[in-house]
């Protein structure tokens, strides 16, 4: 029986996937172990041909559906329908994984005594121009863990960095975890996102889907974690769908109209920065002695 299931949406990224499926031959975890699932959002490059050269080396199988526009979600959701692994690893093409990250995701899980939704952490994820430039010749997809120990040397951090560094590595006592549950690299137990509803498929612009899920495991109480031992980096290209900032204001708001939570009622607070993340939004405006901000400190504002 599979353990793990790793689902990878794509879209006209051959070059992208083949670094990321390079990186999934390389993991430490029996093969047995795990499966890869692609699917294809509507691209028309070699996407197929690049994931059946890998059948030799993995066991994966590949999906196409119509390209009716941005629909990661849904592809997503047919990846996980089509999973036999017990919990679900969600990457993005071009998200490249340590070699022993599948094996420490199944160690998590497996060790806890609750459903958890564990974040990855994910190298050179949204760096500036400059960085990347300086970046590109210690890129190296057939030596990850080599180029991981660069990018952690030259300070690529994950971009949110700065908010486990004022919040806390424990993100599980942060009062909403949710908002960091972006699926660039995330895993699940595959029976919680099905409880959960899966990904809502009206999302059809970037960003929202993962985080409306991530809202609905939260308030199923499955914990939220981020494992630094569990790590990739992320493969510096063009975005196919602009993230501009309203797509990312619009998406906060139909989440609190859709959940009406007070966590998520700080989206719409307007602060002297742009940019603060909700985390820090709460944490400016809800002081509490407790600067872990447990769950349980908390008393329902609506």
């Amino acid at each position: 029986m599979r353990k793990i299931s790793v689902v990878i949406p794509t879209y006209n990224r051959q070059e992208l996937l083949a670094h990321t499926l390079d990186s999934l031959v390389s993991q430490t975890l029996d093969k047995a172990l795990f499966e890869v699932i692609v699917v294809d959002d509507g691209g028309r490059d070699n996407s197929k041909q690049v994931a059946e050269s890998y059948k030799d080396r993995l066991n994966i199988q590949y999906f196409w559906q119509h390209d009716k526009g941005f629909r990661a979600g849904k592809a997503r959701n047919i990846g996980t329908m089509a999973a036999e692994g017990e919990y679900i690893v969600y990457i993005d093409t071009g998200v490249l994984l340590s070699t022993i990250t599948l094996e420490e995701h199944l160690r998590v899980h497996e060790s806890s005594k609750t459903p958890i939704a564990v974040l990855g952490y994910v190298y050179g994820f949204d760096v500036d121009a400059e960085t990347l430039e300086s970046l590109q010749p210690i890129l190296n997809a057939s030596d990850i863990d080599k180029t991981l120990l660069h990018l952690k040397q030259q300070g690529a951090h994950d971009i949110r960095q700065r908010q486990y560094e004022d919040m806390g590595e424990n993100i599980g006592d942060w009062p909403a975890p949710f908002d960091l549950f972006w699926t660039c690299h995330v895993s699940a137990e595959r029976s919680e996102l099905i409880k959960a509803g899966l990904f809502d498929e009206s999302f059809n612009t970037w960003g929202g889907e993962d985080v409306d899920l991530g809202i609905r495991l939260f308030l199923n109480k499955n914990q939220f974690m981020m494992n630094k031992t569990i790590c990739s980096f992320h493969w510096p290209h063009p975005k196919e769908v602009s993230d501009s900032d309203d797509h990312s204001n619009d998406a906060a708001r139909r989440i609190h109209e859709k959940y009406q939570i007070w966590q998520t009622s700080f989206y719409n607070v307007d602060h002297r920065e742009d940019g603060v993340p909700l985390n820090k939004i709460i944490q400016l405006y809800r002081p509490y002695e407790n600067p872990l901000f447990r769950r349980s400190n908390f008393v329902d504002i609506h």
